[in-house]
């Protein structure tokens, strides 16, 4: 009895260890690719769609002036946006107050396949919402085909 006992919790933790490396496994082949944008750039990002991959954004930017990035796409879309995560830059061990920093968009696949290309404005968000000012020429574009 405690020979069967001592095996089948040999079975079960041989079980879990085999779960943990395939679970590893299968976040080890997600892709990630960062690109830092610049005003007026344009860049192209390829993913697996079903997939784990990302493409990050890293948009030079100031808070502090009122002026934030704003991502946008046309249609039905085949990837989502996430919010933008703000890191502010510091100098060695000091965050200067007023300083500027970098906005991160995270894009991830969805749907099937296809293509969208996510436009970034840098904006006022009151003015634009407002219609104050016209979202025209994007500042930066995201070009993100799916396989």
């Amino acid at each position: 009895r405690d020979f069967l006992c001592h095996n089948t919790i040999r079975t079960m933790t041989s079980i879990r260890v085999a779960g943990l490396l395939l679970l590893c496994i299968g976040s080890i082949e997600a892709k990630k690719i960062t690109f830092f944008g610049s005003q007026g750039g344009s860049n192209a990002c390829q993913m697996k769609a079903g997939s784990n991959d990302a493409c990050i954004v890293r948009l030079n930017g100031n808070p502090t002036t009122g002026y934030t990035w704003v991502a946008t796409m046309e249609g039905e879309g085949v990837v989502t946006v996430g919010e933008p995560e703000y890191q502010r830059n510091e100098a060695g061990d000091k965050k200067i107050v007023g300083s500027g920093g970098v906005f991160e968009f995270r894009i991830a696949p969805k749907g099937n396949g296809g293509s969208n290309t996510v436009k970034f404005n840098y904006v006022r968000p009151w003015e634009a919402k407002n219609n104050a000012v016209q979202i025209g020429k994007p500042d930066y574009q995201l070009f993100c085909q799916l396989e």
